[in-house]
Protein backbone atom coordinates (compact mmCIF):
# COMPACT_ATOMS: atom_id res chain seq x y z
CA UNK A 1 0.00 0.00 0.00
CA UNK A 2 2.94 2.09 1.09
CA UNK A 3 4.61 1.95 -2.78
CA UNK A 4 1.06 2.79 -4.12
CA UNK A 5 0.92 6.23 -2.11
CA UNK A 6 4.32 7.36 -3.20
CA UNK A 7 3.74 6.76 -6.31
CA UNK A 8 0.80 8.75 -6.33
CA UNK A 9 1.71 11.38 -3.83
CA UNK A 10 4.86 11.92 -5.68
CA UNK A 11 4.82 10.82 -9.32
CA UNK A 12 1.80 11.82 -10.15
CA UNK A 13 2.30 14.19 -13.41
CA UNK A 14 -0.78 16.00 -15.33
CA UNK A 15 -0.90 18.38 -18.22
CA UNK A 16 -3.74 19.93 -20.19
CA UNK A 17 -4.01 21.44 -23.47
CA UNK A 18 -6.41 22.11 -26.24
CA UNK A 19 -5.28 20.20 -29.33
CA UNK A 20 -7.47 20.60 -33.02
CA UNK A 21 -8.50 17.11 -34.74
CA UNK A 22 -4.95 15.27 -35.70
CA UNK A 23 -3.28 17.22 -32.93
CA UNK A 24 -1.36 15.55 -29.97
CA UNK A 25 -0.57 16.02 -26.45
CA UNK A 26 3.08 14.35 -24.94
CA UNK A 27 2.85 13.19 -21.12
CA UNK A 28 6.31 11.72 -19.78
CA UNK A 29 6.38 8.70 -22.33
CA UNK A 30 3.21 8.64 -23.66
CA UNK A 31 1.88 10.77 -26.55
CA UNK A 32 -2.02 10.80 -26.99
CA UNK A 33 -3.53 12.04 -30.35
CA UNK A 34 -6.94 13.63 -30.48
CA UNK A 35 -8.41 11.51 -33.85
CA UNK A 36 -12.45 12.98 -33.09
CA UNK A 37 -15.63 14.04 -31.21
CA UNK A 38 -19.32 12.61 -31.28
CA UNK A 39 -21.84 14.75 -29.80
CA UNK A 40 -25.27 13.00 -30.10
CA UNK A 41 -28.35 12.23 -27.80
CA UNK A 42 -29.17 8.72 -26.15
CA UNK A 43 -32.89 6.99 -25.95
CA UNK A 44 -32.54 7.76 -21.91
CA UNK A 45 -32.32 11.62 -22.12
CA UNK A 46 -28.66 12.08 -22.39
CA UNK A 47 -26.94 14.52 -24.32
CA UNK A 48 -23.23 12.84 -24.89
CA UNK A 49 -19.86 14.47 -26.24
CA UNK A 50 -17.44 11.58 -26.34
CA UNK A 51 -13.97 12.22 -27.91
CA UNK A 52 -11.49 8.86 -29.34
CA UNK A 53 -7.72 9.53 -28.22
CA UNK A 54 -5.19 6.94 -29.60
CA UNK A 55 -2.97 6.47 -26.96
CA UNK A 56 1.05 5.88 -27.83
CA UNK A 57 3.89 4.66 -25.31
CA UNK A 58 6.81 4.60 -26.31
CA UNK A 59 6.43 5.29 -29.59
CA UNK A 60 4.04 1.82 -29.64
CA UNK A 61 0.02 2.11 -30.08
CA UNK A 62 -1.49 1.39 -26.70
CA UNK A 63 -4.79 1.53 -27.51
CA UNK A 64 -7.73 4.40 -27.72
CA UNK A 65 -9.37 5.76 -24.89
CA UNK A 66 -13.10 7.85 -24.90
CA UNK A 67 -13.48 10.61 -22.39
CA UNK A 68 -16.91 11.78 -22.30
CA UNK A 69 -19.06 14.51 -21.06
CA UNK A 70 -22.95 13.22 -20.46
CA UNK A 71 -25.27 15.75 -19.83
CA UNK A 72 -28.87 15.05 -18.57
CA UNK A 73 -31.96 17.07 -19.70
CA UNK A 74 -34.17 15.72 -16.82
CA UNK A 75 -31.89 17.15 -14.09
CA UNK A 76 -29.77 19.47 -16.47
CA UNK A 77 -26.63 18.28 -15.00
CA UNK A 78 -23.35 16.93 -16.59
CA UNK A 79 -21.42 14.15 -15.70
CA UNK A 80 -17.71 13.69 -16.64
CA UNK A 81 -16.34 10.05 -17.52
CA UNK A 82 -12.68 9.72 -17.65
CA UNK A 83 -10.94 7.67 -20.36
CA UNK A 84 -8.65 5.31 -18.21
CA UNK A 85 -6.05 3.07 -19.28
CA UNK A 86 -4.77 0.98 -16.53
CA UNK A 87 -1.48 -1.19 -16.09
CA UNK A 88 0.87 -2.31 -13.01
CA UNK A 89 2.97 0.46 -14.09
CA UNK A 90 0.50 3.40 -14.04
CA UNK A 91 -2.91 4.85 -14.40
CA UNK A 92 -3.38 7.18 -17.48
CA UNK A 93 -6.81 9.15 -17.17
CA UNK A 94 -7.95 11.43 -19.90
CA UNK A 95 -10.62 13.92 -19.07
CA UNK A 96 -12.57 16.01 -21.79
CA UNK A 97 -12.53 19.11 -20.38
CA UNK A 98 -14.25 21.53 -23.24
CA UNK A 99 -14.70 21.32 -27.23
CA UNK A 100 -15.55 24.21 -29.51
CA UNK A 101 -18.02 21.67 -32.21
CA UNK A 102 -19.15 25.04 -34.69
CA UNK A 103 -15.52 26.33 -35.14
CA UNK A 104 -12.51 24.19 -35.45
CA UNK A 105 -10.05 25.49 -32.48
CA UNK A 106 -9.91 22.37 -31.26
CA UNK A 107 -10.67 20.47 -27.60
CA UNK A 108 -9.35 20.55 -24.16
CA UNK A 109 -8.36 17.62 -22.80
CA UNK A 110 -6.99 17.40 -18.85
CA UNK A 111 -4.64 14.51 -18.33
CA UNK A 112 -3.40 12.88 -15.38
CA UNK A 113 0.03 9.80 -15.07
CA UNK A 114 -0.65 8.35 -11.63
CA UNK A 115 2.56 5.52 -11.24
CA UNK A 116 1.55 2.75 -8.99
CA UNK A 117 -2.04 2.92 -8.04
CA UNK A 118 -2.84 -0.61 -8.60
CA UNK A 119 0.09 -1.63 -6.04
CA UNK A 120 -2.01 0.51 -3.45
CA UNK A 121 -5.53 -2.15 -4.26
CA UNK A 122 -2.97 -4.82 -3.75
CA UNK A 123 -1.82 -4.11 -0.81
CA UNK A 124 -5.04 -3.53 0.06
CA UNK A 125 -6.31 -6.57 -0.84
CA UNK A 126 -3.03 -8.44 1.35
CA UNK A 127 -4.08 -6.18 4.11
CA UNK A 128 -7.96 -7.67 4.13
CA UNK A 129 -6.79 -11.09 4.05
CA UNK A 130 -3.95 -10.65 6.86
CA UNK A 131 -6.57 -9.61 8.90
CA UNK A 132 -8.76 -12.29 8.23
CA UNK A 133 -6.05 -14.58 8.65
CA UNK A 134 -5.15 -13.37 11.84
CA UNK A 135 -8.24 -13.00 13.38
CA UNK A 136 -8.94 -16.98 12.23
CA UNK A 137 -9.16 -19.11 15.67
CA UNK A 138 -6.49 -21.88 16.02
CA UNK A 139 -7.87 -25.39 16.24
CA UNK A 140 -6.98 -25.44 20.01
CA UNK A 141 -9.26 -22.39 20.59
CA UNK A 142 -12.01 -24.13 18.16
CA UNK A 143 -11.74 -27.36 20.09
CA UNK A 144 -12.22 -25.33 23.79
CA UNK A 145 -15.63 -23.60 22.19
CA UNK A 146 -16.63 -26.98 20.82
CA UNK A 147 -16.43 -28.83 24.09
CA UNK A 148 -17.39 -25.95 26.15
CA UNK A 149 -20.80 -26.73 24.60
CA UNK A 150 -21.44 -29.83 24.76
CA UNK A 151 -20.85 -29.88 28.50
CA UNK A 152 -24.12 -27.40 29.31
Amino acid sequence: MALGIIGIEMFQTETQGTVPQGGTLKLGSYILTYKDLAVFDTEDGRNVARAVVAVNRNGAPAGELYPRRDFYYDSERSVTIAGVRSTMEDDLYVVLVDWQTITNQGTTFKIFRNPLVNWLWIGGLVFILGTLVAAWPDREQRERQGSGRGEK
